[in-house]
């Protein structure tokens, strides 16, 4: 009996068949987010700038590996146009969304008398504009069905600045319209989530901490390590899925423990 129990277990699937946007998915937390959605039996629809064309297409084709469909709606989400293309070409080929990742961002270091208004701009364009653009076209057509997840990836910057003044405003922006998503939702059977992860082991990463400041941060970690882009897609599954049905408003901390007010200094241009 209990290896029939350990076998039907093994078989879930916890987005079977549902329709998942994922802005930003060409490489990193997007990237793995995608492929586990995929893994859990959600279509799939991979978005990225036009300079990802090829990371897209190869992406596609490993994800319809796992008996899902794909679609690509390429260009930058911190455009209107792009927003509004992306959730009608989702409509077109699928008949619905279910699910919103919205995870396009940059990550600049700079001071704030190094950042100029320009590099401010693009910044909360891309991080903040972005969730807010493609949560507004995706919320009328949740609205209607009286369901939906929309997750938004921020960080533990959002709370404790450092990094950069740019990059934490954007993501101190994403965690206050989380909430207001959260509430304007929950009458319609919306929920809204975000996950705040903390140092993770992605491309990203690699082009702002140096090998010793990742060594550093990895012995004031709690949990003695880095993370990597899996930890944050195990989380967003949970958060996407009916397991988590009782759950909004919710930033989930994704960081192995770290206390953000210690290590500032690490963090530091």
């Amino acid at each position: 009996m209990q290896g029939l129990e350990l076998t039907l277990e093994a078989d879930i699937v916890l987005l079977k068949e549902r329709v998942a946007i994922i802005t930003g998915s060409s490489r990193g937390i997007g990237r793995s987010i995608a492929d586990n959605f995929a893994r859990e039996g959600a279509h799939i629809v991979l978005n990225g700038r036009e300079t990802s064309e090829g990371q897209l297409e190869a992406m596609a084709k490993e994800i319809e590996s796992f008996g899902v469909e794909v679609a690509i709606v390429r260009g930058d989400v911190g455009e209107a146009q792009t927003a509004e293309r992306l959730c009608t070409h989702t409509l077109e080929k699928f008949g619905k969304i279910d699910i919103l990742v919205n995870n396009a961002g940059v990550s600049p270091m700079a001071t704030i008398e190094e950042i100029t208004e320009e590099q401010w701009d693009e910044v909360i364009r891309i991080n903040l504009k972005s969730t807010f653009l493609c949560s507004k076209m995706v919320l009328p057509h949740m609205k209607k069905r009286g369901s939906g997840v929309i997750l938004n990836i921020s960080s533990g910057s959002g709370k404790s600045g450092g990094v950069g003044a740019h990059y934490a405003a954007s993501k101190g922006g994403i965690n206050t319209f989380t909430r207001s998503l959260a509430f304007e939702g929950a009458p319609y059977g919306i929920r809204a989530n975000a996950i705040s992860p903390g140092p993770i082991e992605t491309e990203m990463a690699d082009g702002i901490f140096t090998a010793e400041r990742k060594r550093t941060l990895s012995s004031i970690i709690p949990l003695g390590r880095l993370g990597d882009s899996q930890d944050i897609a195990d989380a967003a599954i949970f958060l996407c899925s009916d397991k988590a049905s009782f759950i909004t408003g919710e930033i989930l901390e994704v960081d192995g423990g770290l206390l953000f007010y210690k290590p500032l200094s690490y963090f530091k241009h």
